[in-house]
C-alpha cells in the first residue's frame, strides 16, 4: 500500500521543503503511516565521517551538521497534525544514499521536490531526482511548488498488461490523497481518421479491455476512461495540461543513463516535461 512508509528527501531549498509537507500530509492522513525525513551531506576530502554513515533521530549523535538539519525543520515539519517523523541524516552522494536508505527503512513511497523551469534549465528535473526515480523499485512523488494540494489525478495507460500495476497504484495514492482519478489512454490515429467526414471510430480492443479494469475505484465509483489520438507525449502533456491535473501517475522503466532523454522514450519525457507533480511507478 503507498504511503505506509514514506521518504521525504530534502535538501535546505524551497522544493524540498514543500516535498516534506507534501509527505506529512499524506502521512497524517493513514493512522497506520510512518515517515521520515532525511537530508543527504557531501563527504569531505580527509574528513571523518565516511560514506553510507547515517544518523537517525531514534539514535541520534552528536554531529553539526544533523543538528542543523532539525533546526531548518523546525517546529513546522517536526510538530503539528499527524504521527512525527524520523529526522535522518546521510553522508555521501545523494541519489544513492536516498534509494539505500529507502531499502533499509522499506518504504513504500520516495517524495522528493520538483524545482521550476529556468531559461537555463530546459529540464525541469534534477539531476539527484533523475538518480532516484532510475534506481528506485518503488514510487517516486516530484512536487513543483506550485501544487499545493490533490484534486485531480490522471493516470497514464498505455495499454499492456503492465498497466496494471500503473492503475493499481495510481488507485492506490488517488484513495490515500481524497482526489478524483481519471484513466488516460492515448490511442495511435490511424491515416483516415483525421478527416473530418469520417465516422467515429469504433472503442479498439484494448480500450474496452482496460474500462473493465477501472471497475471499482478510490469511493467505491469507476474512474472515467478518456481515450486520446495522436501522438502520446503530445497527446498526454496537452490533456494534463487542459485538465489542470495536480498529478500524473506514470510508468517508469528503471536503469538507463543520466541526462538522456530519447524522443521515442514516452515517460522520460512526461517526466521531465509535465507542469503538475509526477508519480513515477516502476515497471
Amino acid at each position: 500500500m503507498i504511503g505506509d512508509l514514506i521518504l521525504a528527501a530534502t535538501d535546505e531549498r524551497a522544493e524540498g521543503r514543500h516535498a516534506v509537507l507534501v509527505a506529512r500530509a499524506i502521512a497524517g492522513g493513514a493512522a497506520s503511516a510512518r515517515w521520515t525525513v532525511l537530508t543527504v551531506a557531501p563527504i569531505v576530502s580527509k574528513g571523518p565521517v565516511s560514506a553510507g554513515r547515517l544518523i537517525s533521530s531514534t539514535d541520534p549523535e552528536p554531529v553539526p551538521e544533523f543538528d542543523q538539519f532539525s533546526g531548518w525543520l523546525g517546529a513546522e515539519v517536526l510538530g503539528g497534525v499527524g504521527p512525527p517523523p524520523e529526522v535522518a541524516l546521510a553522508f555521501g552522494v545523494p541519489g544513492i544514499e536516498i534509494s539505500r536508505l529507502a531499502r533499509l527503512r522499506e518504504a513504500n513511497l520516495i517524495v522528493m521536490g520538483r524545482r521550476a523551469r529556468a531559461p537555463d534549465r530546459p529540464l525541469e528535473l534534477g539531476e539527484t531526482s533523475d538518480a532516484v526515480v532510475r534506481r528506485s523499485d518503488i514510487p517516486v512523488l516530484l512536487v513543483p511548488t506550485r501544487v499545493t494540494g490533490f484534486r485531480r489525478v490522471v493516470a497514464a495507460l498505455d495499454g499492456t498488461e503492465r498497466a496494471r500495476t500503473v492503475l493499481q497504484a495510481a488507485m492506490a495514492i488517488a484513495g490515500r490523497l481524497g482526489a478524483n482519478l481519471e484513466a488516460l489512454m492515448v490511442e495511435p490515429e490511424l491515416a483516415d481518421e483525421s478527416q473530418p467526414w469520417m465516422p467515429s471510430p469504433m472503442p479498439r480492443a484494448r480500450t474496452v479491455q482496460f474500462a473493465e479494469l477501472l471497475k471499482g475505484g478510490p469511493g467505491g465509483e469507476d474512474p472515467p476512461l478518456t481515450v486520446r489520438r495522436g501522438n502520446p507525449i503530445e497527446e498526454i502533456l496537452a490533456h494534463v495540461q487542459a485538465t489542470q491535473a495536480d498529478l500524473l501517475v506514470i510508468g517508469y522503466r528503471r536503469g538507463g543513463p543520466p541526462k538522456v532523454i530519447a524522443p521515442t522514450n514516452i515517460a522520460r519525457n512526461l517526466l521531465h516535461s509535465a507542469p503538475s507533480a509526477v508519480l513515477t511507478v516502476p515497471l
